[in-house]
């Protein structure tokens, strides 16, 4: 900070210096716990991927602790889910309480769900499993075999472990960064540092994002990138941004605030209707979300598998749709 001439406050400063104490601790914690899992996986014959958080930390920042991170975001076969959850629990891992936790496993499998699981001793420690890179309920699918015969080795601290390609990476930042409604300032800052690596490989990025057909949704990043950076990453230096609505609610003084105009029921419905590309697509999309077929009708609110959460699930459910009639949709997503 010194070298940069900027100047704080007292208070800032102190802040400043325990965040990166705190953000350095965190990276120790990691690193000793992902050798031992990393260890814990041979021993089972487990295949998995790291991916995002320490991932990143540790290839695209210029320092590690500068990318604050809360757990290890782990990809696994469906058929390994079991040995995974018995191995992390023998860990002392508990199930994080949300959602999905109320389902069996043949519906986290069926639906990729994402399982969350803690530890508090010996230190606090997040591990999320992820059978897929997103669910089936999301807008985007991407082909998780396509990722997996596209992976890379990686260093940490002497140990290595396997993530993906470059390529791969750049494309899941952009999702990502959108996935959670588009109001997470640090997420567009990782897609930044990764498009903007020397070694990833154009054509190879351009071919994926139309293999997964994320023209709209990178045409949105590029814009609020521009907006937020001054200019675009390496990758889509030269990439021509298109018009796009001069009201729109995705724009970088949105994100800088941390503000989200929608409850996230409204948003989850809505906010995909800027980025998913063509009508046709748009209003299937809208129309799974408010007539679910029948096979996700029985899974999630009559078969036998609902389980206690039924209720909570289709409240949920009921106000995302009470929100989308009840607010002037027309006016705001006419495009």
């Amino acid at each position: 900070l010194a070298d940069t001439g900027v100047h704080f406050d007292p208070e800032t400063l102190a802040n400043l210096k325990s965040y990166t104490l705190l953000n350095i601790s965190r990276v120790m914690v990691y690193e000793h716990y992902l050798k031992h899992l990393d260890d814990l996986m041979q021993s089972y014959s487990v295949d998995y991927r790291l991916l995002k958080g320490i991932v990143t930390a540790k290839s695209v920042y210029p320092e590690d602790y500068l990318r604050a991170f809360g757990d290890a975001d782990i990809l696994i076969r469906p058929e390994n889910l079991k040995t995974v959850e018995a191995l992390l629990e023998k860990d002392s891992f508990k199930h994080a309480d949300d959602l999905y936790r109320v389902f069996p496993d043949e519906i986290i499998q069926k639906y990729s769900f994402a399982q969350h699981f803690l530890r508090s001793e010996p230190n606090n420690v997040a591990v999320d499993l992820h059978l897929n890179m997103s669910s089936r309920l999301h807008p985007f699918q991407f082909d998780s075999d396509d990722f997996w015969d596209s992976s890379i080795s990686f260093q940490l601290d002497g140990h290595e472990l396997k993530t993906f390609d470059p390529e791969h990476q750049g494309v899941y930042a952009i999702y990502h960064a959108f996935k959670h409604y588009f109001f997470k300032l640090i997420w567009f800052i990782d897609a930044f540092q990764l498009l903007d690596r020397a070694d990833l490989d154009r054509r190879k990025f351009q071919a994926l994002i139309k293999k997964y057909k994320l023209s709209k949704l990178l045409n949105y990043y590029a814009s609020i990138t521009l907006e937020l950076f001054g200019r675009l990453p390496a990758v889509i230096g030269d990439y021509r941004i298109e018009d796009r609505e001069a009201h729109s609610l995705i724009n970088s003084q949105a994100i800088l605030s941390g503000f989200l105009p929608y409850s996230p029921s409204r948003a989850r419905l809505l906010l995909p209707m800027y980025y998913l590309k063509g009508p046709f697509v748009r209003f299937g999309f809208l129309w799974r979300q408010l007539f679910p077929p029948m096979e996700t009708v029985r899974d999630f609110y009559v078969g036998k598998n609902s389980g206690k959460g039924v209720f909570r699930y289709a409240k949920l459910r009921c106000k995302a749709i009470s929100d989308l009639c009840l607010n002037k949709t027309k006016e705001e997503y006419s495009s």
